[in-house]
């Protein structure tokens, strides 16, 4: 029962005597009144009938022991998916092209004229810059949550959510249109999860997702794109379960494949029900650093989109070069806003397979190049 239940790096961790923050997902999450009474919890996570707690290998066998507990495993280190490169200036930069989905069988296409208006994106990562991309003429950044330091207003101490949203969503006022978004009208809703360091636990994350399920229906999130990863533990990998529940939920997910090259893809890019992005360089041929590989039986990345020496927002108003995977998801992300910006009722798997369909194939991978021009 035990090496059933229980995460074997868990285990190996516990043999050291050492005390773990650990995620015990459970069959029914109205049953946690004996964990609540003989163990630390630390947070709660319902909408994926999980809760994280701090235990002993003694508490965490004896965890694995109860019929209602499904899985006990550690909680995984999550890092954003980027190289920041050089800040430059904005004199004789070229223009990013917003997105041309082209029309293929059976797929939807996108009017270029689309610019996002009236979608919402999520973003979890770092947190937001009010940066003049995102808030002239009028501020674009719906709503901010701090889950990191608990503060009200809109900060990013690390500058990766800024360039993210970016990516995906500016408006290139600062550069007088020369560094543009693909979706510059769409709104942008951003959850601080990740600390300055650009690493959390994965607690935070699941407190992120969390924080989507409990408020996507009263501010309309559609989309949410994780610029993250961590190390996939199993099939009961709370990250996959997470992603996967928003899905159900009726949200588009895009995670970034991860920067660790073959066979090295991060969670939660890993489930087959998310949107995984992989990154080219400027001719279109795989970056060395994009990760990929086969997972539950699903080849990934699903798609590949540009992520070397992308230019985008950085925090103090001016623009910064930025390569990774992390840079590659915004750009899907934001092409997914412009499909709810012309179809009001579409699903995630609606708008996966459009997505997928309007892909090109250049040097042997399914590319949106919704490049610079």
């Amino acid at each position: 029962m035990i090496e059933k239940k229980l995460d074997f790096e868990l285990i190996r961790r516990f043999r050291h005597g050492s005390r773990q923050k650990s995620v015990v997902i459970v069959k029914n999450f109205s049953s946690l009144r004996y964990i609540e009474r003989n163990f630390k919890v630390v947070a709660y996570f319902p909408f994926i009938n999980a809760l994280g707690i701090e235990c002993d290998f003694r508490g965490a066998s004896a965890l694995s022991q109860l019929p209602y507990v499904e899985y006990v495993t550690r909680q995984a280190k999550v890092s954003t998916l980027d190289n920041l490169m050089d800040e430059f200036g904005t004199t004789g930069e070229k223009a990013l092209s917003r997105v041309d989905l082209l029309s293929a069988t059976n797929a939807l296409s996108i009017e270029t004229s689309l610019t996002g208006k009236g979608s919402t994106l999520c973003v979890l990562d770092t947190g937001v810059s009010p940066h003049l991309d995102l808030c002239l003429p009028k501020s674009r950044i719906k709503e901010f949550c701090d889950l990191d330091g608990g503060l009200e207003y809109a900060y990013d101490d690390n500058g990766h959510g800024t360039f993210v949203a970016g990516v995906a969503m500016g408006n290139g006022v600062v550069s007088g249109r020369k560094v543009k978004g693909v979706a510059p009208d769409a709104e942008l809703v951003a959850v601080k999860v990740i600390s300055h360091t650009g690493e959390c636990g994965a607690f935070k994350i699941l407190e992120g997702m969390q924080w989507v399920v409990n408020n996507a229906k009263r501010l309309n999130i559609k989309t949410v794109c994780m610029s993250f990863g961590a190390d996939p533990l199993d099939t009961s990998d709370p990250l996959k379960i997470g992603a996967e529940t928003l899905v159900k939920n009726g949200i588009t997910v895009v995670c970034a494949a991860g920067n660790s090259g073959n066979g090295n893809l991060k969670s939660p890019g890993i489930s087959p029900q998310v949107i995984t992005v992989g990154a080219v360089d400027s001719t279109l041929s795989e970056a060395r650093f994009s990760s990929k590989g086969v997972y539950f039986g699903v080849k990934k990345p699903d798609i590949y989109a540009r992520g070397v020496a992308v230019k985008g927002l950085a925090t103090n108003a001016s623009y910064i070069q930025m390569s990774g995977t992390s840079v590659s998801a915004p750009y899907i992300a934001g092409a997914v806003c412009l499909l709810h910006e012309r179809y009001k009722g579409l699903t995630p798997s609606d708008a996966k397979r459009i997505i997928l369909a309007s892909a090109e194939t250049h040097n042997n991978l399914p590319v949106l190049d919704i490049g610079i021009t």
